[in-house]
């Protein structure tokens, strides 16, 4: 079967919660560590082939423009000004060794893009005066966040910033930190000197999207260094990153969620609830995704409003944090593009203002946000449920058999978080005790909404085997609840059959049940 992830479901007996019990627990605007924002908007600024950010260009997002090109109101209230590689194709936020490696030149490229004379936080400063003007507000600012690159610890000889006087070896803390401090100083010297009225810098952006816990110390390190200058750290990490469940732990103040459902046509309107669950559970807030596609594509225009209407549903649109990301001048194009793009216009301002009211294009029925409830899950590690079988890679326990039955749902990425084996193969769960099973429940992994194919059977001796489940035909993907005749068993075999993306089976959780669902299962 293709399409969204499964979901058991007694529709007589269902009663879905509007939102979780105790209400959203995103993180909130204008909260303690937001700065006071409501809705970032990413500037893509630096490498040649970025729009130049003049004042005009920017007047569409400092504010809502009319037809006519008069400012109404106030759009967005902040900007991440953001550059992630420099033109020759080196990367600033992490390592790849077929790749030009960055060099002390790029830093000193990358801290001083920002202030270019003409384009940028001048350009900035220019419109957001210019629209002060024209509402009666010539007083108002916008708020700032600053890219910095990170200092890789594969760059062992990484080279001289100015004014350090020894060849820097990122493998080495201490010279991590004299370079991260470098650049925050060469910023913060760079914005003193451009006396601008009406932005106020808030703070830094950590530029790589995933922080593995080798590079914690680093990010900690920055954080606290930040804060002694009286600024703030932001992160923007993608759906499966590293680091999300601590992102407070570390030091980082301001977190929005990528969900990453916009890009790839073929994934489901699930990718939103499950975005919504781990925001809601780490306490983060959202990116909201589109580009200039949005105005050339139907499908994409669809997905466009997808994430406005998803908003409204489970609660972001007025309850958490906003960044945006529009593909480097999808705003700039709406505003100059016709009769829809005005329409994509209007509804930005609409839901950035929390006026906007779903569009009617998107069906996200069925897909209620439920607060979970494993209890009674036979498969437990804690409840004495062992596993059998699966890889157990050396050093990377983050990867081994345990982890599909440790009760995680949600807190999974590329690398991490799940077990996995070759298929045709699988894993063998052994119950402290034979009991009555008739219901088992998967996560497979799903992030590259890839489709699987697997069976499920039972026994009470490890010898003779029972079908439960047999979904070797199909399309399977996410989380799956299977039911079947109760019966005794003290074991419960999976075999992964296939999974259409590579030869690898991931699963992320594995549980086992008495009976039927009697309410909506879901992560």
């Amino acid at each position: 079967m293709r399409g969204p992830l499964l979901i058991a479901l007694l529709a007589a007996t269902v009663t879905a919660l509007a939102q979780p019990e105790g209400g959203w627990r995103y993180q909130q605007p204008r909260s303690e560590g937001t700065g006071g924002i409501e809705d970032m908007c990413l500037i893509y600024h630096g490498m040649q082939s970025r729009v130049p950010w003049t004042k005009d260009a920017l007047l569409p997002y400092v504010a809502y423009l009319d037809t006519a090109g008069r400012p109404q109101d106030w759009l967005f209230d902040s900007f991440l000004f953001i550059e992630f590689a420099n033109d020759a194709g080196a990367y600033l936020h992490h390592y790849s060794p077929d790749e030009t490696q960055p060099t002390p030149a790029d830093w000193v490229w990358l801290a001083d893009c920002w202030f270019r004379p003409e384009t940028g936080l001048v350009g900035l400063e220019q419109a957001v005066a210019e629209v002060g003007e024209a509402l009666g507000e010539p007083d108002h600012t916008v708020g700032v966040v600053i890219t910095m690159p990170n200092a890789l610890r594969e760059l062992t000889e990484f080279g001289r910033l100015p004014g350090i006087d020894r060849d820097l070896d990122f493998s080495k803390p201490d010279d991590q930190h004299a370079a991260t401090a470098w650049y925050i100083d060469r910023v913060l010297a760079a914005w003193e000197a451009g006396g601008y009225q009406h932005l106020k810098l808030l703070g830094f952006y950590w530029l790589s999207e995933t922080i593995p816990t080798e590079d914690y110390e680093l990010v900690k390190w920055a954080s606290d260094y930040i804060h002694e200058q009286g600024r703030l750290l932001y992160w923007v990490p993608y759906i499966g990153a590293r680091g999300l469940s601590d992102w407070r732990d570390i030091g980082i103040d301001c977190t929005m969620l990528q969900p990453n459902y916009f890009f790839n046509k073929e994934l489901p309107l699930y990718r939103f609830l499950v975005a919504a669950k781990r925001a809601n559970t780490v306490g983060c807030g959202i990116e909201i995704e589109f580009d200039p596609k949005a105005l050339a594509d139907p499908a994409f225009t669809d997905r466009y409003y997808a994430y406005f209407d998803a908003a409204v549903k489970y609660g972001w649109m007025e309850g958490a944090v906003l960044g945006y990301y529009e593909g480097g001048r999808a705003v700039k194009d709406f505003h100059e593009g016709g009769e829809l793009g005005r329409q994509l216009y209007d509804d930005l301002y609409r839901f950035v203002k929390g006026t906007y009211e779903p569009s009617g294009r998107t069906d996200l029925s069925g897909l209620e946000f439920v607060s979970r409830d494993n209890t009674g899950n036979l498969a437990l590690a804690t409840a004495g449920a062992k596993i059998h079988g699966g890889l157990r890679p050396d050093g990377m326990p983050e990867l081994w058999p345990e982890k599909i039955i440790d009760g995680e749902v949600l807190d999974f990425g590329g690398m991490y978080g799940f077990g996995y084996f070759a298929w045709p193969g699988g894993f063998t769960i052994e119950l402290p005790q034979p009991a009555t099973v008739g219901r088992t429940q998967v996560m497979l992994h799903d992030l590259a909404n890839q489709a699987f194919r697997y069976r499920v059977e039972t026994s009470l001796d490890n010898q003779a085997w029972q079908p439960a489940v047999d979904k070797s035909e199909g399309e399977w993907r996410g989380w799956q609840v299977d039911e079947f005749e109760p019966r005794e068993a003290k074991y419960i075999r999976f075999t992964g059959l296939h999974n259409e993306l590579n030869d690898l089976f991931q699963v992320v959780e594995f549980e086992v049940y008495e009976g039927r669902a009697t309410v909506m299962q879901q992560p």
